[in-house]
């Protein structure tokens, strides 16, 4: 979903509004974009993230940012645990997959080229700047 991105948007991380439920009962997922990049944020339910299916796809370079609980990843034959705090850099056309912990989790992902899969943009920018003036 290419669209001009001429200005800096402010979204939040922590507002809890999500509205896309991408795996019913298990994941919701808000996103937004960049001029040749996605912006996604995951939030998975306590007890549910080993519900998450693990689908094997690829895409172009992705970092996945766990900023709450923890998540699984398999790529190159390797598996890969994520925790709290730490980062996963994924190289271009790589096949790989994930799941989460059981813990409640949030993973910020960001990918290029853009996500064009993910549908229309539903992330709200938090504020518009103001005008400075001279």
């Amino acid at each position: 979903m290419k669209n001009e991105f001429t200005e800096p948007v402010v979204i939040s991380l922590t507002e809890d509004k999500f509205e896309n439920e991408i795996v019913p009962g298990v994941a919701m997922m808000k996103h937004m974009f960049g001029n040749d990049m996605s912006v996604s944020l995951y939030k998975i339910a306590k007890g549910q993230g080993g519900k998450f299916p693990k689908v094997y796809h690829q895409h172009g370079e992705e970092v996945g940012i766990q900023l709450k609980g923890s998540a699984t990843v398999w790529a190159s034959g390797k598996e890969y645990q994520i925790n709290e705090g730490e980062a996963i850099v994924i190289p271009g056309g790589l096949d790989h997959a994930g799941i989460f912990g059981n813990e409640d989790c949030l993973l910020l992902a960001i990918a290029t080229p853009s996500r064009d899969d993910y549908g229309p943009a539903d992330w709200k920018e938090v504020r518009k700047p103001k005008d400075i003036e001279d």
